[in-house]
């Protein structure tokens, strides 16, 4: 089962719904993304002028459609950051199946399509023998070749400093998107499509209470995105205190957790070993560290100021 993730702000949450069924997904056109590049990893700029102005008269030629962004994972912290708020926003889960099926319904799947975004720092030279050919032949059959990948590179290509988003995007005729001013296109989408929710691990009581009450709505499973201490990928925890983690596209349950703070667990203790630390474990540490000794006989500025002088000389043998 394919899932795509919609990272959102907490401000979100009270216009997500356009009526009793449906949410609102933005659409944009490139132009208005956060990236200064899109539409740039075509072809090497880098050619005469007469190149480049047929170029750009294929480019205004090319139809300019609306897109939006998925990703196709819930727990990347960058994602968290940049687009949830810091945090303190949420992810809403989309059935790719049913959304596709869903635009099948309204006559939009052969006006749309969704594929992975292409991370790359370079233009696709297959496409330099193809412009080549519209330019000099100016045969149609190489112009219309020339403006699919145009296409393809403008709306699936991005440099590889983006990768870590992962994205998967969405892109779709304007006729199917409802117009609510100037800058606002919105897709409605079923509730029927959401599988899942997850609040941020910043997010606010208020903003819990409202995505609860969303899951209810689209009878979909609730999550709590959870930072954990034993690695740097959070944990998602259900309303019923169980684990849950992101392997292979899906959400699945953990199948071990611990009893006192839910993070999985790779092995077969009942809790983690930060949670296992004992009065014991943490008088043994202060034991073992000589720099509590050396603070004691009140000689430990003395004796670092020493250490940096010897190292900055080292660093200097080098």
């Amino acid at each position: 089962m394919t899932n795509l993730y919609k990272f959102m702000g907490a401000d979100i949450i009270d216009k997500l719904m356009m009526d009793e069924t449906h949410i609102g997904i933005k659409f944009s056109h490139l132009h208005e993304y956060n990236d200064p590049y899109e539409f740039f990893l075509t072809i090497d700029f880098n050619r005469g002028s007469d190149e480049l102005a047929f170029y750009n008269e294929m480019i205004g030629m090319v139809t300019k459609q609306p897109a939006t962004c998925f990703t196709k994972s819930p727990v990347i912290p960058p994602m968290w950051a940049h687009y949830a708020g810091n945090s303190s926003g949420f992810v809403i889960e989309i059935n790719e199946e049913k959304f596709k099926k869903y635009l099948d319904e309204i006559g939009f799947q052969d006006h749309s399509s969704i594929a992975d975004v292409e991370y790359k720092d370079s233009p696709d030279t297959g496409i330099e023998d193809i412009l080549a050919r519209a330019f000099h032949i100016c045969k149609p059959r190489y112009i219309y070749w020339l403006q699919s990948c145009i296409m393809t590179a403008a709306y699936l290509t991005k440099q590889t400093c983006w990768s870590y988003e992962q994205e998967r995007r969405v892109i779709i005729n304007e006729k199917a998107l409802t117009k609510l001013n100037d800058y606002l296109m919105l897709l409605p989408v079923p509730i029927n499509c959401i599988t899942g929710v997850i609040v941020g691990h910043k997010s606010n009581d208020l903003l819990k209470q409202k995505i609860q009450s969303l899951a209810k709505k689209a009878k979909c499973r609730y999550f709590e995105m959870v930072i954990g201490k034993t690695t740097t990928t959070p944990f998602l925890l259900s309303q019923n205190l169980k684990s849950h983690q992101f392997i292979n596209g899906n959400i699945i349950p953990a199948s071990r957790q611990c009893k006192k703070c839910y993070e999985p667990l790779n092995m077969e203790n009942k809790v983690c070993g930060w949670c296992g630390i004992t009065n014991h474990d943490v008088k043994m540490a202060e034991y073992r560290n000589s720099f509590r000794m050396i603070a004691n006989y009140g000689g430990l500025d003395k004796y670092i100021s020493s250490m940096n002088k010897i190292t900055e000389e080292y660093n200097k043998g080098k």
